[in-house]
């Protein structure tokens, strides 16, 4: 079912449209004069999409984004599409077919891996790691969301000729123009290169999968992978936002955040979902769920909020920071530790949500965390692998 161009929506989605046709305009200018001079040498001699990752001295420095652990495997990956797996204690490269940032990592059993990262890249490993395939690009992404917004083309077509007044009509006219420019934007990415990054991937089983990246785009498949549907227009975000974290639950309850507030919830694997009234209406960079099954949200500036149920309210948690937050992770005690700029460590006890404020000694930006099996902790970050133990953990 496609997004409704209601009364209530339209100015909103109107104010975007010419916003972003703005924008755009500017940029496609700009694209088409330098893709004269340049397309062709950049085609022939260097894409990213398709360079394999360069090997380097030392991958686990490099810049490390996304980061994930089970199944007997730890992955994480990052910048110029660096991948690294930890073998017998170290840290070792492995062989990737792109170039581009990669930016999560998802391992959904011992064999099958899934990374996303920019330019529309989506990594496949069905051997736990040892190789990784290229599923989907930028390009093949371009040839799926054309045809969808031909479909909302199709629907404000058809709100023009439902309209009640002439002023309706003329705003829907006015959006179809606006839309049409947009779908222009994305032929002229299909000829000079797509950029749109995908921020996150996170597969329910073998089969069942989500894909949420910039601008909106929400996407969808039922096997593994082999083909994808674009599902943005399931979710309430007429704007556009970033969608920026996607989180499942024991009970395979699926949750959505991102930017300015945004909160969904799926409950029958991804096929339709449900906007949570959200508590803070800043960005949400990730969220988690705890060991008592309790939804988490957190982000800018600090921020971080708890439900216990499934999202229809929240309480918010004390922290003893206002940078961001941008990963968490349940740790075996059952506490929460949720890691952010210049090196911020929040560890908030699963009962009372006290808040303990610790800084890595690095100052850089952590972008993941996970427990290790003897109870420290592993980070990346733009400085690669980092370690921490907490310091009551020391102490016993």
């Amino acid at each position: 079912m496609g997004y409704t161009f209601s009364r209530n929506n339209l100015y909103a989605f109107s104010t975007v449209l010419r916003m972003r046709s703005s924008i755009m305009k500017k940029v496609a200018l700009a694209t088409l004069m330098s893709a004269a001079i340049s397309t062709n040498v950049i085609a022939q001699d260097y894409d990213p999409i398709y360079a394999p990752s360069p090997e380097a001295r030392n991958a686990a420095k490099a810049t490390l984004v996304g980061l994930d652990q089970g199944h007997g495997h730890t992955v994480a990956a990052g910048l110029f599409g660096t991948i690294v797996t930890k073998q017998d204690e170290q840290w070792q490269q492995a062989e990737s077919p792109t170039s581009v940032l990669l930016t999560s990592v998802d391992i959904v059993n011992e064999d099958l891996i899934f990374i996303s990262g920019h330019e529309g890249v989506l990594l496949k490993s069905n051997d736990g790691g040892q190789t990784f395939t290229r599923i989907l690009d930028g390009f093949e992404l371009l040839n799926l969301e054309l045809p969808w917004i031909d479909a909302q083309v199709q629907e404000l077509e058809a709100a023009i000729d439902n309209a009640e007044t002439p002023a309706e009509a003329s705003e829907y006219e006015y959006l179809l123009e606006e839309l049409g420019f947009l779908m222009q934007g994305l032929e002229i990415q299909q000829e000079v290169g797509p950029t749109k990054p995908l921020l996150d991937v996170e597969f329910i089983n073998e089969s069942v999968g989500v894909v949420a990246a910039a601008y909106g785009t929400l996407l969808r498949t039922e096997d593994g992978g082999e083909s994808w549907e674009v599902i943005s227009d399931r979710i309430e975000n007429p704007l556009g936002y970033h969608l920026n974290q996607l989180i499942v639950d024991p009970d395979g309850h699926l949750f959505l955040v991102g930017e300015y507030g945004l909160m969904f919830r799926s409950d029958d694997q991804g096929k339709t979902w449900s906007t949570l009234a959200s508590p803070y209406h800043g960005s949400y960079f990730g969220g988690l769920v705890d060991s008592q099954g309790r939804f988490w949200a957190f982000g800018l500036r600090g921020n971080v909020f708890v439900s216990e149920d499934k999202g229809e309210t929240f309480r918010a948690v004390d922290t003893p920071t206002r940078y961001n937050l941008n990963s968490g992770h349940v740790l075996e005690d059952g506490s929460v530790l949720l890691v952010g700029h210049s090196g911020v460590i929040v560890h908030i006890d699963e009962e009372s949500l006290d808040a303990e404020l610790y800084s890595h000694e690095s100052n850089v930006p952590l972008a993941g965390v996970r427990e290790t099996e003897n109870g420290n902790l592993v980070f990346v970050s733009r400085a690669g692998i980092q370690n921490f133990t907490l310091p009551a953990a020391e102490e016993e």
